[in-house]
């Protein structure tokens, strides 16, 4: 007769094998199928689905791209600057603004 104390259960094993997923070897296959003249065939389902898949994450990449989410074109920027610049030396050189406040210290 077996005494069995403390039961333990047995570990599950998975079989889980990672998929690699290279999406510059996709779109050289399917360029490939384009320019072999496949393109006058009728697509699969799987091809139609893999299209959208593809344009679905180019999609997505560039909506969420970091270096390009929030950026604006430099150009604005450096007008926007080179104004604010103009206008503080207008006010300063060419205007009351510092002999008022000196003028407002002084008495």
């Amino acid at each position: 007769m077996k005494f069995v104390f403390l039961k333990l259960p047995k570990y599950k094993q998975f079989t889980y094998k990672p998929r690699y997923w290279d999406p510059e070897q996709e779109e050289f296959e399917r360029r490939k199928r384009e320019l072999d003249g496949d393109g006058n065939k009728p697509r699969t389902d799987e091809e139609v689905k893999e299209d959208l898949k593809h344009k679905m994450d180019t999609k997505w990449r560039r909506r969420h791209d970091p270096d390009t989410a929030g950026r604006s074109n430099p150009w604005i920027k450096l007008v926007i600057y080179a104004l604010i610049i103009f206008f503080g030396i207008y006010f300063i050189f060419f205007s009351g603004l510092i002999n008022n406040l000196v003028r407002f210290f002084t008495e």
